[in-house]
Order: structure tokens, then C-alpha cells, then sequence
């Protein structure tokens, strides 16, 4: 599966990115980072720092330490923010065995 990120405001990407392997972001400053399109069932995983997630149609806002985590488990936009600084790392959904 493709992975298609944007990031808003100076976001620094720390490893390459590829379909089938983890990305490591770090936001700075309150940066927003856009992660657009379907992205169900990847992982967010919050290294250092602390960060704001929001996806649409959830009620909630999801804030994460470090060691948390969030899967995405709806369609479009999620937006993640520096609260102010943060590292992450996102997981794209692994394949299915069967």
C-alpha cells in the first residue's frame, strides 16, 4: 500500500520513506503534520515529546506520551501537532498472513 504524507510548517523527515517501512517525523514549535487520504490501521507512535491527534468523525482528541500509541481507524485527514515539540514514528498496516 502507498503512503502519501504532507507536512505543514517545517515538519523534519529523520528517515526515508517507503511503502513498507516505518517513518520517523519531528515536529517542532507546534508544527502540523497532515497525513491525508485512507490511512486506517497505521500506527502512530509517540517517541519523545508529547503530541495532538484528531481525525474526522472522532469526538475525541487523542493526546499521547511518550510510549503511546494511535491507530488510525478513519478515512481522511489526520493531523498531528507538536504539543509543542514531539517525535513519532508512523507504521504503515502490515499485510495479512492468510
Amino acid at each position: 500500500m502507498e503512503q502519501t504524507f504532507f507536512i505543514t510548517s517545517g515538519a523534519r523527515i529523520g528517515k526515508l520513506i517507503t511503502s513498507s517501512h516505518s517513518v520517523e517525523m519531528i515536529l517542532t514549535d507546534g508544527d502540523l503534520f497532515r497525513l491525508e487520504g485512507d490511512q486506517r490501521l497505521t500506527t502512530i507512535l509517540c517517541v519523545e515529546g508529547r503530541l495532538w491527534i484528531t481525525q474526522p468523525g472522532d469526538v475525541y482528541d487523542h493526546v499521547l506520551e511518550p510510549g503511546m500509541q494511535f491507530i488510525v481507524n478513519r478515512s481522511g485527514t489526520v493531523l498531528i501537532q507538536g504539543q509543542p515539540e514531539g517525535r513519532f514514528e508512523l507504521i504503515p498496516p502490515q499485510p495479512s498472513l492468510n
